[in-house]
C-alpha cells in the first residue's frame, strides 16, 4: 500500500513535531484458518503514518458474532504499514476452519509512556512555569490531553517514576506536577476528575506532612505531586494538597486515552 494522501501526511507530521501524541485506530479483517490453536497474521493499518507506531494495542474477534470462538492476540512486530500478530484460540485448544477474524487496533506515536489504556507525556520536560490547577488543565487541553488522575498505588509508582526519569531537573532539587484529582480535607477523601475514588497514598512526609487538613486547610483541595531527581536521597517528596487557585512552578504532565 502506497501513501498517496500528501495533505494528511503533512498534518500528521506537524502533530508529531509539536510533541502532541498521535493516536489512530481502526479495524482490519483477516481471512484465517489454522489446524492448530495458534496462527500468524498481518494486520494492515489502511492509513499512512509518518513512521512505525511506538505502541500498538489490538484484540481479535470472529467477524460473525454468533460464532463461539474466542481469541487472544499477541503483537509480534510493529511496522510502518502493518503489524504482525499471533492469534490464539482460547475457548478450546483446537484450530478453526477458514473464517473472517476482525482485529480492532489502536496505535500511538510520540515521546510518552503508555500505561494500560492511557498515554502519559510531558509537552516540555525542561519547562518550569508558575500556574494554578485551572491553568495547568488548560495547558494540557490545549496540547490535546488532560491532567492525570492517579487511580491506585501501581499507577502512582508509574507516574512518579516516569516523571522522575523524564523531567529535566537541571540544578533544581525537585519538580511538581498538578494532578486532575481533588482532595476533600473534611472527609479525607481523594476524588478523580470523573467522580470516582482516587489514590489516597504516596503523601508528602514530615511535619505536618500531608494530606493537610483541619483548621485553616479547608480550601486545600488541589493535588500536586512533588518529584525529586533520580540521584536525590531527599526524603521529602510525594503527593500534597494545596489551594487550586494558587500558582506553583510546575513541569506539567498530561495524559490522554489511547482509544
Amino acid at each position: 500500500m502506497k501513501c498517496i494522501w500528501f495533505v494528511l501526511f503533512v498534518e500528521v507530521m506537524s502533530v508529531v513535531d509539536s510533541y502532541q501524541p498521535l493516536t489512530n485506530g481502526g479495524s482490519y479483517e483477516v481471512s484465517s484458518f489454522s489446524t492448530k490453536a495458534k496462527s500468524i497474521a498481518e494486520v494492515i493499518y489502511m492509513m499512512c503514518l509518518p513512521k512505525a507506531p511506538d505502541y500498538v494495542h489490538a484484540t481479535a474477534r470472529p467477524s460473525n458474532p454468533s460464532l463461539p470462538h474466542k481469541f487472544n492476540l499477541t503483537i509480534l512486530e510493529i511496522k510502518k504499514l502493518s503489524f504482525i500478530v499471533k492469534i490464539e484460540r482460547v475457548d478450546q485448544a483446537t484450530g478453526w476452519d477458514r473464517m473472517p477474524i476482525t482485529v480492532d487496533w489502536s496505535s500511538y506515536i510520540g515521546n510518552g509512556l503508555v500505561y494500560q489504556n492511557l498515554i502519559l507525556w510531558f509537552p516540555d520536560a525542561a519547562d518550569r512555569t508558575p500556574m494554578n490547577r485551572k491553568a495547568a488543565s488548560k495547558y494540557c487541553i490545549d496540547k490535546g490531553g488532560r491532567l492525570v488522575d492517579i487511580v491506585d498505588k501501581a499507577m502512582y509508582d508509574v507516574v512518579y517514576n516516569y516523571s522522575r526519569q523524564t523531567i529535566v531537573f537541571g540544578s533544581n532539587g525537585f519538580a511538581c506536577i498538578w494532578l486532575g484529582s481533588s482532595y476533600n480535607p473534611t472527609t479525607d477523601t481523594v476524588t478523580q476528575s470523573n467522580g470516582k475514588p482516587g489514590y489516597h497514598g504516596g503523601w508528602f512526609p514530615g511535619s505536618p506532612g500531608a494530606p493537610l487538613r483541619g483548621s485553616g486547610y479547608e480550601t486545600y483541595t488541589g493535588l500536586l505531586l512533588e518529584i525529586v531527581p533520580p540521584s536525590s536521597t531527599y526524603p521529602y517528596h510525594g503527593m500534597i494538597n494545596y489551594g487550586p487557585t494558587w500558582d506553583y512552578t510546575v513541569t506539567q504532565l498530561c495524559s490522554t486515552n489511547l482509544m
